[in-house]
């Protein structure tokens, strides 16, 4: 059979979205609409559904999580404090093969008194180098706050990972439902087959 009959017989379904929502509703007045059909156009209108419901979902996931962190950030921030410190000692690696941020030793002076330890300094830092450091309120060494840069990016992996996970189980839940669809519309072919091939065939 050539592809040109075989398009005619097997002609490609152009229902809308709108299309499978009337149908699925029950208000398709077409003569010709099975259940079958109406089964095959709630499928269509489910994975829309539930896309929309995953995109939803991880978008409110993402806003929930940057809100989250810009008010630890900014709590953070209330209680970190900048000062100059002066390295007493060279930079050294917290990793004896050198892969690891270096940290030297450094003195500092903060309204609630002169202070030390070890803060991380650039690769190369000698004794006697002068630098910022961040403080906590009892003048400790204390790392700065999260950077908005980071608080969009871990918001956007979160709403991507979200998407993502509920976009595979949508994509199964479809799978599985359109192959007992398709086995149904199997049944049913060979059933009116059995009905009608008798007398298109003429054994009758």
């Amino acid at each position: 059979m050539s592809a040109t009959a075989a398009a005619h017989l097997h002609p490609a379904s152009r229902t809308t979205l709108r299309g499978h929502l009337r149908r699925a509703a029950g208000r398709d007045n077409n003569p010709l609409c099975r259940p079958l059909d109406r089964a095959y156009s709630r499928l269509v209108t489910g994975t829309a559904l539930m896309v929309l419901v995953a995109v939803v979902l991880a978008v409110v996931a993402a806003l929930l999580l940057y809100r989250t962190e810009a008010d630890d950030a900014a709590r953070a921030a209330r209680h970190w404090h900048v000062v100059t410190a002066v390295t007493t000692g060279p930079a050294q690696s917290d990793d004896p093969r050198g892969s690891a941020r270096e940290h030297a030793p450094a003195r500092w002076t903060y309204p609630v008194g002169p202070g030390a330890g070890s803060v991380p300094v650039p690769d190369g830092t000698t004794t006697g180098t002068a630098l910022r450091v961040g403080l906590n309120d009892a003048g400790q060494p204390l790392g700065a706050p999260r950077s908005n840069g980071l608080i969009v990016s871990d918001a956007v992996l979160v709403g991507l990972a979200t998407v993502t996970t509920l976009g595979f189980g949508t994509e199964g839940w479809v799978a599985l439902r359109r192959h007992r669809l398709d086995r149904r519309s199997e049944a049913d072919w060979e059933s009116e087959w059995e009905q009608v091939e008798p007398g298109w065939s003429g054994r009758r």
